[in-house]
């Protein structure tokens, strides 16, 4: 017999996977990254499989499950990462998006 707290379980994690999966293809359609109906897909995809497998066999160890669950999100925010920051050179005077981020090259100083 199901039990009405594994119904539930079940509901939640549901809507949470599409939420995670819907919220990948929102951000990537915004960044304009290639193919973001893809990225949405392998989101969802581990995340409902980490979901599925949670609920069906009742011996899975969680830390193999959040490693599934996990890999979507990583290799999306990797392929994020790059196609945030593409090709550029990396600035060894100044942090990503912090101060001197926009300055010139001339204004940097001799070490």
């Amino acid at each position: 017999m199901v039990s009405l707290q594994g119904v539930a379980v079940a509901v939640i994690g549901f809507a949470v996977v599409l939420g995670c999966a819907g919220t990948v293809y929102r951000d990537a359609a915004r960044l304009e990254i290639s193919r973001p109906a893809l990225w949405a897909g392998i989101v969802f995809a581990t995340c409902g499989g980490g979901l599925a497998l949670y609920l069906a066999p009742p011996n899975v160890p969680i830390p193999g499950l959040l490693v599934i669950v996990v890999g979507g999100p990583a290799l999306y925010l990797f392929e994020r990462d790059d196609a945030t920051h593409g090709d550029d050179r990396a600035d060894p005077y100044s942090l990503p998006e912090g101060p001197g981020s926009d300055s010139s090259s001339d204004d940097r100083r001799d070490e």
